[in-house]
Parts: C-alpha cells; structure tokens; sequence
C-alpha cells in the first residue's frame, strides 16, 4: 500500500513538474519570432521548426556551423515538361484555385505563409502553392 501510494505521488510529481509548452501551431505566428509553423497535408496542427517555441536543439554550436543553403532563393514555379506531367498526375492548380476560391486574389509562388505578402495565405494546390488573398 505504502509503495502503490508512494509511486502515485512520484508520477503526480513529475506530471506537475514538467512544462506544459505545447509546440503545436496553426500558423507561423503561433511559433514565435522567426518561427514556422509546419503541417502536413490535411493536418489540423503543425509543428513549430525555429522561433521561440520550437524544440530546443542537442548542440548549438553544431547548429551555428552549419551553411546557411540558398537564403535568397526566390521561389519558381514549375515549368516545361516537369509542369504537364505533374499537371497530368496531380491535376492543374491553376485550375483547382479558380474552382475553388472563384474571385480571389491570386499571388506568385508559395512554400508557407510567411512566403506571402501581408494579407495573403499559401495555398497548396496540386503540386504547387500559390498566394491567395483569402
């Protein structure tokens, strides 16, 4: 009895003591400054990668000498043969956006969010996002 009473006080303990930080988002604002709130397809929730809220890193050193890859790149939209065949397979998002959100604003290419301008959302269509002003 002592030692069933004594291990529900340790995990009452240790359920109390642990942070209650969730780093779950639905937008990049959600993930602090710097922060991006990813998703998968369908997801209701993302996770914060970077920011104040993301997880805290093994090595900080390890992550300061990494190379910075292309942090000007700005984002094409597939093109040529690549563009019909994943059109072929995936469907036109173009199309889907002028189907579905018929009236909107649309923008240039997109990964996330934080790729738009003010007022805009990235929206995955197919195989490509575009900006939409919703």
């Amino acid at each position: 009895m002592k030692l069933t009473l004594a291990c529900l006080r340790l995990c009452a303990v240790l359920l109390l003591s642990t942070p209650l930080v969730s780093l779950a988002c639905d937008t990049d604002a959600d993930c602090g400054t710097g922060g991006t709130c990813i998703k998968r397809e369908k997801r209701a929730r993302g996770v914060c990668y970077g920011g104040s809220r993301s997880a805290p890193r093994a090595d900080p050193a390890e992550e300061q000498a990494a190379p910075d890859i292309a942090p000007d790149v700005p984002l094409q939209p597939v093109t040529g043969q690549r563009r019909e065949n994943a059109k072929a397979w995936l469907g036109d998002p173009d199309q889907m956006i002028k189907e579905n959100l018929p009236g909107k604003e649309v923008g240039g290419a997109c990964m996330v969010t934080a790729d738009c301008p003010a007022g805009f959302d990235c929206v995955i269509a197919g195989f490509e996002g575009h900006c939409v002003k919703l």
